[in-house]
């Protein structure tokens, strides 16, 4: 999917980030397609699962792991007004 908007849209994957709120959709898919990842914690995800993941030694489970995390995307806003 993500193959058809790069091509589409012409889109650097090193300039774009994925932005979810589940682990096992978004944050995996931004992952496998080599973008930075940003986990909201508004969805059914918690901190606690991302570090159950992280600390897994499984790599398969560590893919769900997001590059960053934010409370809500609210808190993205300050930095979209710069």
């Amino acid at each position: 999917m993500f193959d058809c908007v790069v091509s589409e849209f012409n889109i650097d994957p090193a300039r774009t980030i994925m932005v979810g709120d589940r682990l096992d959709t978004d944050i995996l898919m931004g992952n496998s397609c080599g973008l930075t990842t940003l986990l909201t914690l508004t969805g059914v995800t918690t901190l606690e699962d991302v570090k159950g993941h992280l600390e897994s030694g499984c790599p398969d489970r560590q893919r769900l792991v997001p590059d960053y995390y934010v409370d809500s995307i609210a808190d993205l806003l300050p930095a979209l007004q710069d």
